[in-house]
């Protein structure tokens, strides 16, 4: 017997972890109602349940198994997705994963339940409220089982009668839009499914928005509390989306790109993490990682990055639209125009975003974006973007409890920026754990450093005069043994034991010119005659072994340093 004896009952239909990201928004309209339980179910209709399971047990979500809602009365199910709804006995509520009806994609020629499904006749339901979308209550007899899907080229993923519509009526009770010309379109395809279509706004986007100010916070997660540009790297999934054309990317941008000036933030799809597995991903771009790139997980963490955002690169995916609509300057890494819809908020940003060119150096392309960019073209994606901005936590939350019965909650539906969670919560995780390093001492006391991530470099083009610096939990041995400095990165967990590591890390490595550990913010640097000095600033600490390797370079001694060293501009502090 249940504690808290709940008056409606509201399922929530999860097709895989991209729909359960987004149906999180939606569901928590529901909060503080004593009066409404939630239920969620895996949709076995979608193939993709990897990473479902592990994503309801992070929420303590004790989901329901598909015989059950079978025997359970619900009120209202919720859904983010299409197939397997002809089960359902309960009011449909259909939203969007994303920017509805931007990609061109081979659909079912029928919106059939899975094959496990046994046909089942619809049952009776209450009349809808006022906030409802009125119609007549379509039938829900069993469709005759699909031909073949086949695409139709100039039609959007979601639009097409034979996804939305059963016996010539809709199947959800409510479809949920977030412009109104994507009502527009909506009629133009499928005039019956448009009845009982609400435009709504987009929660997703609003939480972007109203993330916005937060954006010093997720900056300074990601290593970025200064000067350094951050940008953000979205791909979308399919065969034609950034990863799956231009894998190559992430490694041009980190050999490019000077490490101390910026920051790479990877954000794949959720289907990427959960068709090919996590352990896969992460094994596919582990050099990348060592070399600085940081990736959020495919749960959270991508709203806050794109906001920490000063660039993004993108392709044709609802996250690049987002960003851009946001302001952030854009180049397009992939953008198949064959299957971006002609009239979509992604068509747009396809015809005003410019395409970056592998053949060419990027860092004076991504300039060129910065120097083209107008707020004009950020505000008409955003406009394409929404109809109610601002506005879809309240119309939602009508609309959800209308279809219910109920009267609203007096609180004020909740519109929450993102946390940092899913951004890096470790010291310097842009740091690379190994570096060609380029440096000139000026003058007396100002040393400036450039550094590039070595494993990202071809051995033709290591910047000439560089030294190497790996650190000391380094995998690759044949790094480790031909470095000139070699850093024990954590030494504060080595405590007393620090001091002994840099002795034996000179005498065991013959080619080595200074052993470093850095403890918090200071770096204790040995070189091979035993002299020591500790250098303390606010910039990554493995930075001041550089430095000391071109100060000995020139010809100098540890004790030569006086009061008033600048490295890369700012002031270290020396003992």
């Amino acid at each position: 017997m249940p504690t808290v004896r709940t008056a409606k009952h509201v399922l929530v239909l999860v097709d895989n972890v991209t729909a359960m990201t987004r149906l999180l928004d939606v569901v928590d309209l529901f909060e503080g109602d004593f009066r409404v339980g939630l239920r969620f179910v895996w949709n076995s209709a979608d193939p993709t349940p990897n990473g479902l399971a592990e994503l309801f047990a992070a929420k303590g979500v004790f989901p329901l198994s598909a015989d059950e809602i079978d025997d359970r009365p619900f009120d209202l199910a919720i859904t983010a997705g299409h197939s397997g709804l002809l089960r359902i006995k309960a009011p449909i509520l259909s939203l969007p994963h994303g920017i509805r009806y931007t990609k061109i994609v081979a659909e079912p020629s029928r919106a059939e339940p899975s094959r496990a499904e046994p046909s089942r006749a619809e049952p009776s339901r209450a009349e809808p409220s006022r906030a409802e979308p009125s119609r007549a209550e379509p039938s829900r007899a069993e469709p005759s089982r699909a031909e073949p899907s086949r695409a139709e080229p100039s039609r959007a993923f979601g639009l097409s009668p034979e996804l939305l519509l059963a016996g010539g009526r809709p199947i959800p009770s409510a479809i949920v839009l977030s412009h109104d010309e994507q009502l527009a379109r909506l009629r133009a395809s499928a005039p019956q499914a448009a009845e009982v279509a609400v435009v709504t706004g987009d929660p997703c986007y609003d939480r972007l928005r109203a993330s916005i100010p937060w954006r010093p916070h997720y900056r300074l997660a990601l290593g970025a509390d200064g000067d350094q540009t951050v940008i953000a790297v979205s791909s979308t999934w399919r065969k034609n989306s950034l990863l799956g054309e231009v894998s190559e990317l992430y490694e041009r941008l980190l050999a490019e790109l000077p490490v101390d000036d910026f920051r790479v933030v990877a954000i794949l799809h959720p289907h990427i993490w959960y068709e090919h597995g996590p352990h896969q991903v992460h094994r596919w771009l582990a050099p990348h990682q060592r070399s600085g790139l940081m990736v959020v997980p495919p749960e959270h963490g991508w709203r806050a990055a794109l906001v920490a955002a000063d660039l993004l690169i993108g392709d044709h995916g609802s996250v690049t639209a987002y960003g851009a609509a946001l302001g952030r300057p854009t180049s397009l890494a992939a953008f198949p125009e064959s299957a971006v819809a002609p009239d979509s908020a992604v068509a747009l940003l396809g015809s005003h975003a410019p395409r970056l060119d592998l053949t060419q150096p990027i860092l004076p392309q991504l300039w060129k974006t910065v120097a083209e960019h107008t707020p004009e073209r950020s505000a008409a994606l955003h406009q394409m973007i929404t109809s109610r901005p601002g506005e879809a936590a309240e119309h939602l939350r009508t609309l959800c409890y209308s279809m219910l019965g109920l009267a609203e909650p007096r609180t004020e539906p909740g519109v929450p920026p993102d946390t940092a969670r899913g951004l890096p919560d470790g010291d310097w995780p842009w740091r690379p754990t190994a570096m060609h390093v380029t440096g000139k001492v000026h003058g007396g006391c100002e040393i400036s450093l450039d550094r590039h991530p070595a494993e990202m470099i071809p051995a033709g083009r290591i910047p000439e005069r560089s030294h190497l610096v790996v650190a000391a939990d380094h995998p690759g041995r044949r790094l480790r043994a031909v470095a000139d400095v070699l850093v024990l990165t954590d030494a504060e967990r080595w405590g007393r034991h620090a001091e002994t590591w840099l002795r034996e890390a000179i005498s065991s490595h013959r080619g080595l010119q200074l052993a470093a550990a850095v403890c918090g913010d200071s770096c204790i640097v040995r070189t091979r005659s035993g002299d020591q000095a500790r250098l303390s600033g606010t910039d990554d600490p493995a930075l001041y072994a550089s430095a000391m390797f071109e100060w000995l370079a020139t010809g100098r001694e540890l004790a030569d340093i006086s009061a008033g060293l600048t490295v890369n501009g700012r002031p270290v502090a020396v003992s």
